[in-house]
């Protein structure tokens, strides 16, 4: 299917690992809702309610999954894009979604096991950096949920601004799933 297609991919038609086609799953929402979404809207401040433009917001989702694909020994997450073209220019942040998704495809089950140090900042009162171990599975599990997390923002901005959106944008997968079971 291809990237220009305007329908929601389902997992299995990603990637066989469902880590991966879930990340692929969130990355194509973010991308069909940004298509949904004109230039003004996407770098709209929607204060004091957001203190962040759709653009701020898709930088940093898409810095989380950047600080994954750029690791070296380690990822990463305190090192930001601030003020980068993201923040401002839709397209570009089109561009890293697909980007992105193409540097997806190439996990394995057994890539995803990769031991990986990670480093993130902790406090808020104070600057702490700690060092954890985990998996690129599990951090790229986390990059997905996270991104959840910043389009509900998103769908804030845009509620703001009497735009509709998909039915599910913005909802968690275990969210999702619940209100399927009812």
């Amino acid at each position: 299917m291809s990237l220009n297609s305007s329908k929601v991919l389902t997992h299995k038609a990603l990637h066989e690992n469902a880590i991966v086609a879930g990340c692929l799953e969130s990355l194509e929402q973010g991308r069909q809702f940004l298509k949904s979404i004109n230039d003004e809207q996407y770098c709209y401040l929607a204060s004091p309610h957001v203190t962040s433009s759709i653009g701020e917001h898709f930088r940093h989702l898409l810095d989380v999954f950047y600080s994954i694909y750029r690791r070296t020994d380690f990822i990463d997450y305190n090192l930001r894009r601030r003020g980068h073209a993201l923040e401002t220019s839709r397209a570009a942040a089109l561009v890293t979604i697909v980007e992105l998704t193409q540097w997806l495809q190439v996990f394995t089950d057994e890539s995803l096991d990769t031991p990986i140090s990670v480093l993130a900042e902790v406090s808020l009162s104070h600057a702490q950096t700690c060092e954890m171990e985990s998996t690129l599975g599990r951090e790229l599990t986390f990059a997905s949920l996270h991104a959840t997390h910043h389009f509900a923002m998103a769908k804030v901005v845009v509620s703001l601004l009497n735009v509709k959106v998909a039915g599910r944008f913005g909802y968690a997968p275990a969210t999702v799933t619940y209100f399927r079971e009812q």
